[in-house]
């Protein structure tokens, strides 16, 4: 391995008529931030509310003195500030609409993460091949009579966006972090094809963790064909704080399928 902060990126259209997907990785003086945002279907502008999100993030995490005083403060204020952003935008239509989006996002810093999300786009955090601890869907399912599927549906019971006031948060920190440790954070065009075990196993095959991620991303989108999703992730592999300070993104690119 050639580098000791392993970083990848990387988002499919799937077989949606637009990406509503959006995703970010930045380092600053030591710390890296991850976030990944997934707009809502079923309501306007989902894309604009992502990318509200990730912008919001962005400014925040580029205007912090590093390292940063108080992670958790830093990531539950980027996901209540876009949340207002969002909100304004939406009432600034002729007419007003409701853009929503589910979010999470990660600070790393001092062998450490913390972490915030909302809605089901999840945050996994992987060692050695195991599953070690990962973000809790706000979702329900929704039972639908005469349905041929009597499980029901799922459905979303938080996200940014909608409402006035923002939503309540989950949050969670500081994780200590070992070498080798990787940290997902994936939409649902992502997940919900595979089971966590499964994830742990492949991402920790041999190879570097683009050269593990990437087949992973167009396997889910394939699976799901000719209704894929938005298929998106933001991974890091974990190796030293020390290192971190000089280590360029790596990220894998993709483009609509």
């Amino acid at each position: 391995m050639s580098s000791p902060l392993e970083l990848v990126r990387i988002s499919l259209k799937g077989d949606r008529k637009i990406n509503q997907d959006r995703c970010l990785s930045l380092g600053k003086g030591g710390d890296t931030l991850l976030a990944l945002a997934d707009g809502l279907g079923g309501h306007p502008r989902g894309e604009v509310a992502a990318q509200l999100l990730v912008d919001t993030c962005e400014h925040l995490f580029r205007n912090s003195k590093h390292p940063v005083r108080d992670p958790l403060a830093l990531l539950c204020g980027c996901l209540e500030r876009a949340h207002h952003a969002i909100v304004r935008f939406g009432m600034g239509q002729q007419p007003p609409i409701a853009p929503r989006t589910t979010g999470v996002a990660c600070l790393v810093q001092d062998d450490r993460a913390w972490w915030c999300h909302v809605g089901d786009s999840r945050l996994y955090l992987f060692r050695d091949g195991q599953l070690i601890d990962r973000t809790r869907d706000h979702s329900r399912r929704r039972q639908v009579p005469h349905g041929r599927n009597g499980a029901g549906k799922l459905t979303i019971t938080r996200c940014l966006g909608g409402l006035n006031l923002p939503p309540d948060l989950a949050e969670a920190g500081p994780t200590a972090l070992l070498p080798g440790d990787t940290l997902l954070l994936s939409s649902d065009g992502f997940w919900s094809q595979f089971e966590p075990d499964e994830l742990a196993r492949r991402l920790y095959q041999p190879g570097e963790l683009g050269d593990n991620l990437r087949p992973l991303v167009e396997e889910a989108y394939r699976s799901a064909r000719p209704r894929s999703d938005n298929t998106s992730v933001v991974a890091l592999r974990w190796w030293s704080a020390q290192a971190a300070d000089n280590t360029a993104n790596r990220q894998g690119n993709g483009t609509p399928a």
